[in-house]
């Protein structure tokens, strides 16, 4: 695994990490009321996609930097149909918690794609 690789995985770690103990934080003490036991795998899902879709991007653009547009436009396109599915499925399995759900992928969702496209650009800038 290239260093960058590492950096990523370990930042991606940090904010899963960050946000997880955020998240517990605001659900034990201040809004118990909407806790839902499946808070974890929100963080945990968006860890290993972003983590997925970051490598595949790495090596497309090593590969062929003229195919990285386009590239880059369906892997998002393919990641956003599986934020989509996850959504979907979670809603139907469970409905009470449904705005707690949908604040927390919202926010957890903002937080991962920050990094991903400030890594990205920063590895095509260095890469150039």
């Amino acid at each position: 695994m290239f260093e960058s690789q590492k950096k990523f995985i370990f930042t991606l770690l940090f904010i899963a990490l960050v946000i997880t103990t955020i998240g517990y934080g605001l659900f034990l003490f201040i809004i118990p009321q909407y806790y839902f036991p499946h808070f974890p795998v929100i963080p945990a899902f968006l860890l290993v996609v972003t983590f997925t879709v970051h490598v595949y991007l790495i090596r497309s653009s090593e590969n062929n930097p003229r195919k990285f547009a386009s590239k880059y436009l369906g892997a998002m396109g393919l990641k956003m149909f599986i934020y989509l599915l996850f959504l979907v499925v979670f809603l139907f399995i469970d409905t009470a918690h449904a705005i707690p759900f949908l604040v927390s992928f919202l926010v957890t969702y903002a937080a991962f794609t920050l990094y991903e496209i400030i890594s990205i650009l920063n590895f095509l800038k260095k890469n150039k």
